[in-house]
């Protein structure tokens, strides 16, 4: 089961190994099997891991897959870093040469996304928020060529997406690092100058993307009732991967760590995405989106509405807030499975954190 990292406890046995993933390789923090211990428990945090998967009765034969191949999940990261870091000691010159190595990665997750065919988003599988900005632009690529290959969308759009997905966020380079990392409000001025990013990305990629990439970058702060920005766009003057994208930058945002609050949990993400759906959001790509991500998964330790806890075992694409929940008895025994889109007793579900 999934416990949060405030609630893990001496003597709770691992489930499965934490990798933490610096932008070059995956080292193995602790391994399968591990006994905790209040060292082992700090390391956690000191990592920034939302928590870890430990053992139990219910939790044995749960398969907790991540979302992408880990060699191909290093090689992206590795990219994205290399690529920032060039950005940031080569007065933000963008080159083809890394245009055309970002192309090659797009194609292998293009490649293994079309191969996958259940829920792959999980955004809790084991993550830490050291490299926040490499993995943002990992995931929101993710995310957007999932959800454009779920709309239909060819190739070499899906293609496009990803491009956009990761490079998206370049512009950030030219804003400075304290309002980029500040823990409070930005002031009205700071503001100002955030809202300045998607155009500095233009002005970098000219001449090296399309023009399709172009308009979702600057437009992935959009909002379709207007109040988005650079230009206050409305509805259907967004572009289609701008839409795309302002969801899927949302979504991972609001469940990543940030220096000015805590990561939400997927399904007050999801509730959050569905209470905005008119005012900021494209509702039919959102509904599609929404069938592309995992709100509990597997092995998340969860409470019912009738007070009974229970873990995930596995998640329903028809509906993604209602996964199937194996009961964990007060003896910490297994008892009954339900599968909660097709049992109404119990209403509401959460995680327990």
């Amino acid at each position: 089961m999934f416990v949060d990292k405030n609630n893990l406890k001496p003597g709770m046995i691992l489930a499965a190994d934490l990798i933490v993933n610096d932008g070059e390789n995956n080292d193995v923090l602790l391994v399968q099997g591990q006994v905790l211990n209040k060292f082992h428990i700090k390391k956690i945090s000191t990592y920034n891991f939302d928590g870890a998967y430990v053992i139990g009765e219910a939790f044995n034969d749960l398969c907790l897959d991540s979302e992408l191949d880990k060699e191909l999940e290093t090689k992206a990261l590795s990219e994205i870093k290399n690529f920032y870091n060039k950005l940031e000691n080569d007065n933000s010159k963008v080159t083809n040469e890394s245009i055309s190595i970002f192309s090659e990665v797009v194609d292998e997750l293009i490649a293994e996304l079309l191969y996958k065919k259940e829920l792959t988003n999980n955004i809790m599988i084991f993550r830490n928020h050291d490299e926040y900005t490499y993995q943002h632009c990992l995931s929101v690529a993710n995310l957007s060529i999932s959800t454009g290959i779920s709309l239909g969308l060819k190739n070499e759009i899906l293609h496009d997406l990803g491009m956009a997905g990761f490079l998206h966020d370049i512009g950030k380079v030219v804003i400075p690092k304290e309002i980029i990392n500040k823990t409070g409000k930005l002031t009205e001025n700071e503001f100002k100058l955030m809202k300045k990013h998607p155009f500095a990305a233009v002005n970098m990629l000219k001449g090296l993307v399309s023009k399709e990439i172009l308009e979702g970058i600057i437009s992935h702060h959009e909002k379709f009732d207007g109040t988005g920005y650079p230009y206050g766009k409305k509805g259907e003057n967004i572009s289609l991967y701008g839409k795309i994208l302002a969801i899927c930058d949302v979504y991972h945002a609001l469940t990543s760590n940030r220096p000015y609050r805590r990561p939400c949990f997927p399904p007050e993400v999801i509730e959050y995405l569905m209470g905005n759906a008119e005012k900021h959001f494209d509702y039919d790509i959102l509904n599609i989106f929404l069938k592309n991500v995992v709100a509990f998964p597997v092995g998340t330790y969860v409470k019912l509405s009738n007070k009974m806890n229970g873990v995930v075992i596995k998640n329903n694409i028809e509906n993604n807030l209602r996964p199937i929940i194996r009961i964990l008895k007060p003896d910490n025994t297994t008892g009954e499975e339900i599968d909660l889109f097709n049992n109404h007793t119990y209403m509401n579900v959460t995680i327990i954190a």
